[in-house]
């Protein structure tokens, strides 16, 4: 069998590229035939399932076919097998290692239009950096397009730098990376590429203050301040964005997070407690303040600050464990303050002794809603237990409900029963005198000081007080009874009554006067003149019957009702004004003989049958003596 047989039949049976292009090189070195061998290696490339396997054929051709066109034909049918940006690069990158370099261009050039991320871009101008500087430039263009992250940035800097050394350009890249940055892993990134890849501390400070700038939420300030402490090791720098964090949180919780993170990273103690009593101001349970406490005692060595957080969990006590718990907090904590020390001491073993009857006890209160039954809680509490403090806090509660004028009162006389605290009611006592309305409220107040502080001078003061308030004759009136039941101080109360009587301008006013100088001074005299400068302003019977009135409401002594009546017979001369006299002789005055010379006078006034009738008709009813009565009759005609 000859060569060609031989080769014929070897072709034949290829089915692999190795045997195709071996083969295809027998026919080129056997018998010089390289159309055939072309002929069987297309045969063979049309079997290719990937375009690294057809290149392989490219490169046979190269080597012993020795024909550019042929090669080129080989790298054009590789170019259908291409489906990512990545072949094209291959495949562009075979072309140049085959000399083939509008071939290479080509390929790049569709590799270009293939490239959809970030890295096919890098890796196309990373190819093209030797063969093609100008075609690397443009694909760099692109890339830069396509960045989009922070990260993309980041190693679109690197590749620049990988490249072409340019730190200018890199930092240029970076500086338009921070404008994408919008989180703190964003900003991190950037920061971290800058230490690492330009080795520029300053320049990544500079990402980082940008950050805190365009940072809104409190949870990525507090992961990106850690970047920063591990990035930079800046104290202070770390400390401003823990302070920023600080104004984007309100909860408990978030606070909670914010001052462990920011004392474990910066040791700033005074931050950390001022953190910590935020959190506190939100109004946290009880046991949630007992473990920000002990925090601020134990972590931060913040007695000062630990001790007023104490103090608000003892106040936010719901239960017996609720207690225990806080008491011994404030035992471990508060060792320096002995009051507070051992009222808690004192408390807890009352609570440890009457631990069922405390639950029942808490559970009552936190079911109250009123001032009374807190009130009588606290009462109870007292009697059966002996605290006083327990007691406190409940007094204190009804306090806090407290609405009503009298329920003050109450409220005081029954920790003056069970506490006996005198600041604590006088502050009660002090606040309700704004709450007086009359002069009733004083009168019930005053009564309760003295009751409970017997602190008479303070009554006196408050009534002195009013005496500036008055208002009207009445308010000076009722001082005046105040100064001499009170206080027997009858130069004050001369002082209120003459003020009066000063201003007296009506009939009323002047009574008024006379009766408290009467009743409240015991000066007759004084009285009776004032009594006479009120009758001094009647004119007529309604006059003096209004002026009787008012007398005998304020004295039983009837020579002083006779005495006016005396007067007023000087002004009432005719037969009715006279009728109207003799009997408020008789009635009123019970004065007889004053009432019989007015009859008499009213009798030559009594000119009519009428006025005749009449007078006969009083004689008989009000002074009772038929006969002359029965001689006035006799008159009638």
């Amino acid at each position: 069998m000859g060569l060609k047989e031989e080769l014929e039949e070897k072709a034949e049976s290829c089915d692999a590229p190795e045997e195709y292009i071996g083969v295809a090189k027998e026919i080129v070195e056997g018998l010089d035939d390289k159309d055939w061998a072309v002929e069987l290696m297309e045969e063979g490339a049309e079997w290719a399932q990937t375009y690294d396997e057809a290149v392989v054929y490219a490169e046979a051709a190269k080597e012993f076919i020795g024909d550019d066109d042929v090669v080129g034909n080989f790298l054009s049918n590789a170019k259908m097998l291409c489906m990512s940006a990545a072949d094209f690069i291959g495949l562009g990158t075979a072309a140049g290692k085959l000399g083939l370099d509008d071939m290479a261009k080509e390929m790049n050039e569709a590799a270009m239009g293939k490239c959809t991320k970030l890295t096919d871009f890098l890796t196309l101008s990373n190819e093209l950096t030797k063969t093609d500087p100008e075609m690397a430039k443009q694909v760099m263009d692109k890339a830069f397009e396509k960045c989009t992250k922070p990260e993309d940035f980041v190693s679109f800097a690197k590749s620049i730098l990988d490249t072409t050394k340019d730190k200018d350009k890199a930092t240029e890249i970076y500086e338009k990376g921070m404008a994408a940055a919008t989180t703190a892993d964003g900003f991190s990134a950037l920061a971290a590429g800058a230490i690492k890849d330009l080795g520029d501390k300053d320049f990544a400070r500079a990402i980082y203050e940008k950050a805190v700038g365009s940072l809104e939420k409190g949870d990525e300030l507090l992961k990106f301040a850690v970047i920063v402490k591990e990035q930079l090791d800046d104290n202070d720098f770390t400390l401003s964005i823990y302070k920023k964090a600080e104004d984007k949180y309100t909860k408990f919780d978030e606070y909670l997070k914010l001052a462990k993170a920011s004392f474990e990273n910066t040791g700033d103690k005074a931050f950390a407690s001022g953190v910590y009593q935020k959190a506190a101001a939100t109004n946290p349970d009880c046991a949630q303040l007992v473990s920000l406490a002990l925090a601020m005692a134990n972590d931060l060595g913040d007695t000062a600050a630990a001790l007023p957080v104490l103090k608000q969990a003892q106040a936010a006590v719901k239960n017996n464990a609720d207690f225990i718990k806080t008491a011994d907090a404030i035992l471990d904590v508060a060792k320096d303050d002995k009051a507070w020390t051992d009222a808690i001491a004192f408390q807890k073993a009352k609570r440890e002794e009457f631990g069922k009857m405390y639950d029942n006890f808490a559970l009552r209160e936190n079911e109250i809603t009123n001032c009374a039954p807190m009130r009588t809680l606290a009462v109870k509490v007292f009697k059966e237990t002996g605290d006083k403090f327990y007691a406190a806090k409940l007094y204190k509660k009804s306090e806090n409900l407290t609405i009503h004028f009298s329920d003050f009162i109450k409220l005081a006389a029954a920790i003056h029963a069970d506490l006996n605290d005198a600041e604590w009611i006088k502050e009660i006592y002090t606040a309700l005198l704004d709450k007086c309305k009359s002069f009733g409220d004083y009168n019930t107040l005053t009564n309760a000081i003295q009751d409970t502080l017997g602190d008479s001078a303070w009554v006196k003061e408050i009534y002195k007080g009013l005496e500036k308030k008055a208002t009207g004759n009445g308010d000076l009136m009722k001082l005046a009874a105040v100064a001499i039941q009170k206080f027997n101080d009858k130069e004050w109360a001369q002082k209120l009554v003459s003020g009066v009587a000063g201003k007296a301008k009506t009939v009323y006013d002047f009574t008024f006067a006379g009766g408290a100088t009467l009743n409240l001074l015991g000066d007759k005299d004084a009285a009776l003149a004032l009594y006479k400068s009120a009758e001094g302003l009647c004119r007529s019977k309604q006059d003096y019957a209004a002026l009787v009135a008012l007398v005998k409401q304020q004295t039983s002594d009837k020579t002083i009702l006779s005495e006016l009546l005396v007067l007023g017979r000087q002004k009432l001369t005719e037969f009715s004004d006279q009728i109207f006299l003799a009997e408020a002789f008789l009635v009123d005055a019970q004065d007889a003989e004053n009432a019989a010379a007015v009859y008499e006078e009213a009798e030559l006034n009594a000119l009519s049958n009428d006025t005749l009738s009449q007078l006969s008709t009083s004689v008989s009813g009000r002074l009772g003596d038929t006969k002359w009565a029965s001689r006035i009759l006799a008159k009638i005609r």
